[in-house]
This record gives structure tokens, C-alpha cells and sequence, in this order.
């Protein structure tokens, strides 16, 4: 009996000695956990733009998912896998923030052993933000429906129309967040060129972010202006006269400069800064003439023009008799400029005499204060005592300025009187093509726009672009061909089939009989990354 205590006191002083051994040997020293489980700083930043995230797991174990709280992500958050051995990575997946705030969630790893990681998912808030669904809209020359413009955004909005553009109204022109349709409609046409403008989208809390559309009508082609081509005299001591004009454009109605005696009725007449009276459509001019003072008949005329494309004018002469008076006979000329082309330039004169006068005409040079004897000189006519009329110079240079003044031939005195001196330049080419501006830009396509003036119609003119080259050429690169032959408006496409995230460089271009004139600009834009409907925001369908 005492042997077996022995025995067993021996051995527990061996297992305590063995014990005290041990603890000697490790008490100052780091032992290795057993597993490892870590994602590197438990925080994963995202940009409001990006819609998936690749995570790396750095373990030596088996792992799984224990706790996913989508907070702020909602259901729009994925995770994939759920599990995994050893090293391996997270794929997660979200919509883009579209909201002004960051959104939050988190992520609880577990090994079988216990070990716990926290993974914080942050992804940062857009700020404001605005979505157009079209760029651009385009209505004929007599709409009958109204076009919808669609606005999604996440802050206040508001549509400013530039001033002086009464064709255009719309139903909302302000809003809140979210989506709203805006009704869009377009007046008839008014004149036979392309009318065109860019409405502001204004937004943001201080409305200082902006974007745009543009708005676009066919011009008229079957513009037509009629009226008389005289409505009698007035008596000497004045009076009124209406002219009735026919039309189905706007019209604009014009006293020469250098007339004082004859006014259009301001109360009656609507009149333009310049003193132009202005319709649209049929209408009447309401015409006012002061006393003639002189023994003379006078003669004057009231210059009618509808459209700009191709221009159609009438000249309505007014007179009024003599009043028998004993006054020095009194002559006077006066010169109007009514266009300028490359070689050309279209002008109007007006000659008002108490006497019978001789040759009236124009002069002009490329030096100043031109005469009969300095200058080149053109009669356009002879006798008379009041005429008006236009008259076109051709065979002039390009890109040249030349001074002008009219004259006129005094029979009486052998003198000759000019008119006060005008100076025009001609155009350098014969069409010239303004900046291109990029109205919208897709994941695949882009609405662009140019505009243009021609003294005679163009061939052809579009659109050029590139991938590659920086000032891309007709002959090298892609052609998005319009096929206008006009001589002047704008010019709008949308180019399509392009490659998504790419940058391209666009610039416009006219065909003339001369040759190819180009953009004074090249436009450099670059797709979207849209996704195609269906289309997987996981990159390996293993997870």
C-alpha cells in the first residue's frame, strides 16, 4: 500500500516537472495563431460610378459569409462567393449612387475556428445629377404634335429659353427630383430657313450646374410675298396710307435711312429697334407722311423682304405731290447695303430730287472716299426726279473691303452729290461653316450640330470623325454625309455605331465647287459605358 502512494507521488512530481519545464521554455515567446483570416484594411471605398468591386482574402482556412447587412445598398448589393478555402477573393456588385449622399454596408467573414473579419463597404454619393433622354429635337415646317423630353435627376431643375424665342413652348419648365416629362411644341414655320436654338437646363440647389438641348424646324419651301407695287399719292400736306401685304412667312418692312418724311404708324405698326416694321403673315403697313414744303413732287419707296434663305423683296413706291411753294430745289442720294457674298454685294439706293437729275448710280474702290473719276463707276440709272431701287455689284474679290457711295448728277448745277460712305468685306470663300458643337454624347452614338452660310448651294456637307486622328480629313477617315445642297441653315445629325468608353475626334465639312472647307474646330468626345439590357455585372460565372 505504501509502494503504490510512493509510485504515485513520483509520478506527479515527474508530470509537474515536466509541466514547469514547458512553461519555462515558451513564456517569453509569440506563438502563431492557428488559422489566418484578414481582408487588408477592413474598408472597401467605391466611386458613385463604379457597379462592381474585386475584394482579396488573404486565409489559410476555410471561411464563409457569417453576416451580410446591405444598409443603404438595399437589394441593388451582391456577393459572391459565399465561402471559400484558403486565399481567394470577393466580387461585389452594386448599382451606381445616383443619390447626393454615401451609402454604407458591412461584411462579417468567420472561419470554423472562430477567427471574425468586418469588411466596411462605403461607396461615395454622386452629387447632383441630371439625365436628359434626348439632345436634340427636330419638328417640320408645320408640326401637329408635340415631342416629349423626359428629365430624370436627383435635385431641382429649370428650362431657360434664350431670350427673343417665342416658336417654342413647353408644359413644365421646372421640377424636383425623380423623373418628369416635359411636352415640347413647336409654332409653324416662319421663314424658309432652319430655325434653331439651345434651352438651358439650369440645376443643382443653386441651379449652377448646367446642361442642354437644342430645338430645331425646317424653313419654309414655299415661301411666298405679295403686295402692290404703288398705293397712289399723298396730297401735300401729308396724311395716311395702309399697304396690305400677303404672305405666309415673316416679313419685315423698311423706310430708307435718309427718308424723313414718311413714317410708319407706331401705334398701329409693330417696329423693331431699327424702326423696321415687322408680321408674320398677312398684315397691313399703316404709312405716315408729313407736309412737302417744296414745289417738287417727291418719290420714295418702302422695301418689303420675306425669308433669308432665298430672299423675296418688293419695293412699294410713295409719292407726294407739290405743295406750289417757292422753296431752292432740293437733291439728295442715300445708300443701304442688303447683302455680301463672296463676289457680290446686293445694295439699295434711293435718289430724291425737287428737279430733273442725271445719271444716279454707285461708286466703289478698295480705297477710301471713292468718286466718278477715282473709282469704278456704275450708272443705274438717268432722269427723274425720285427713284429707289437695288442694285448688285459682281465680279468683286474675296475676302476684300471695298468702300462704297452712291451718286447722282445734278443737271442744273453740273454737280455731282454722294452719299455717306459704306464699307463692306466680302466673304473669304464661298460658304463659310461655324464651330461644331457636340449636343449629346451616348454609350454608341453622338448628336452633333454646325452651321453655315453660302452664296450659292453647296453639294454636299456632314460630318467627319475618328478614332485616331486629331484633325480627321475627308479623304482618310469615316463620313457621316448630310446631302444638303442649301444655302445656309444648320446642320444636325447623330452619329451611331460607335464603340462604348472611346474617344473620337469630329469635325464638320462643306463640299463646294471649289473644294472642301472644314470646321474652324475639331470636337473631341468620348462614349459612355452603358450596358446593353441583360447584360451581367459578373465578369466569371463561376461565382
Amino acid at each position: 500500500m505504501k509502494t503504490k502512494i510512493f509510485i504515485t507521488i513520483l509520478t506527479s512530481l515527474s508530470l509537474m516537472a515536466t509541466l514547469t519545464s514547458c512553461e519555462g521554455k515558451y513564456a517569453n515567446e509569440v506563438l502563431p495563431a492557428k488559422e489566418m483570416l484578414r481582408v487588408l484594411d477592413g474598408v472597401i471605398e467605391i466611386k458613385s460610378d463604379v457597379e462592381e468591386t474585386v475584394v482579396n482574402v488573404t486565409a489559410d482556412c476555410h471561411w464563409k459569409v457569417d453576416s451580410l447587412d446591405t444598409g443603404d445598398f438595399g437589394s441593388s448589393l451582391t456577393l459572391q462567393p459565399r465561402e471559400g478555402v484558403g486565399d481567394g477573393v470577393l466580387v461585389i456588385g452594386n448599382d451606381q449612387n445616383t443619390t447626393n449622399a454615401d451609402r454604407t454596408a458591412l461584411i462579417v467573414l468567420v472561419s470554423d475556428g472562430g477567427l471574425r473579419q468586418k469588411v466596411l463597404i462605403r461607396q461615395t454619393g454622386k452629387g447632383d445629377g441630371i439625365n436628359l433622354s434626348r439632345g436634340s429635337f427636330t419638328f417640320e415646317t408645320e408640326p401637329t404634335e408635340a415631342q416629349m423630353l423626359t428629365i430624370s435627376s436627383n435635385t431641382k431643375w429649370k428650362i431657360v429659353t434664350p431670350e427673343g424665342v417665342n416658336w417654342i413652348t413647353l408644359d413644365q419648365t421646372s421640377g424636383e427630383s425623380g423623373e418628369t416629362t416635359v411636352q415640347i411644341k413647336a409654332a409653324p414655320a416662319s421663314t424658309d430657313a432652319i430655325r434653331s436654338t439651345s434651352l438651358a437646363v439650369q440645376y443643382g440647389e443653386a441651379y449652377d450646374k448646367v446642361t442642354e438641348f437644342t430645338v430645331s424646324q425646317a424653313g419654309l419651301t414655299n415661301l411666298y410675298l405679295e403686295t402692290v407695287e404703288s398705293v397712289g399719292s399723298f396730297e401735300s400736306d401729308g396724311g395716311d396710307m395702309v399697304v396690305h401685304v400677303e404672305s405666309n412667312a415673316q416679313w419685315f418692312a423698311f423706310i430708307p435711312s435718309s427718308i424723313t418724311w414718311l413714317h410708319f404708324d407706331t401705334n398701329l405698326d409693330s417696329l423693331t429697334a431699327e424702326g423696321t416694321a415687322s408680321r408674320i403673315g398677312n398684315g397691313e403697313l399703316h404709312i405716315k407722311c408729313d407736309d412737302n414744303p417744296t414745289n417738287r413732287d417727291r418719290t420714295t419707296g418702302v422695301v418689303i423682304v420675306a425669308g433669308s434663305r432665298n430672299p423675296k423683296q418688293i419695293v412699294v413706291t410713295m409719292e407726294q405731290i407739290r405743295n406750289g411753294s417757292i422753296l431752292p430745289l432740293q437733291t439728295s442720294v442715300s445708300l443701304s447695303s442688303l447683302s455680301v457674298s463672296r463676289d457680290a454685294a446686293n445694295f439699295l439706293l434711293n435718289v430724291v430730287s425737287e428737279e430733273i437729275v442725271g445719271d444716279f448710280g454707285l461708286v466703289y474702290s478698295t480705297r477710301t472716299n471713292p468718286t466718278v473719276t477715282s473709282a469704278t463707276k456704275v450708272v443705274v440709272g438717268s432722269g427723274g426726279l425720285s427713284s429707289a431701287m437695288s442694285h448688285k455689284i459682281e465680279g468683286l474679290e474675296p475676302n476684300t473691303t471695298y468702300y462704297v457711295r452712291a451718286f447722282v448728277e445734278k443737271k442744273s448745277t453740273g454737280e455731282t452729290l454722294y452719299s455717306d460712305e459704306m464699307t463692306i468685306t466680302t466673304l473669304a470663300n464661298s460658304a463659310m461653316i461655324g464651330q461644331v458643337t457636340s449636343l449629346y454624347v451616348g454609350d454608341t452614338y453622338a448628336d452633333m450640330r454646325f452651321s453655315y452660310v453660302a452664296d450659292e448651294e453647296i453639294i454636299d456637307c456632314g460630318f467627319i470623325y475618328s478614332g485616331t486622328n486629331e484633325t480627321p480629313t475627308r479623304e482618310q477617315d469615316t463620313m457621316v454625309a448630310i446631302g444638303h445642297s442649301g444655302m445656309g441653315g444648320n446642320v444636325m445629325t447623330t452619329i451611331a455605331n460607335l464603340e462604348k468608353k472611346t474617344t473620337y475626334y469630329i469635325r464638320g465639312y462643306l463640299l463646294t465647287k471649289e473644294g472642301i472647307i472644314y470646321s474652324p474646330n475639331v470636337v473631341t468626345i468620348t462614349t459612355s459605358s452603358g450596358k446593353e439590357p441583360g447584360e451581367s455585372s459578373n465578369p466569371d460565372p463561376q461565382f
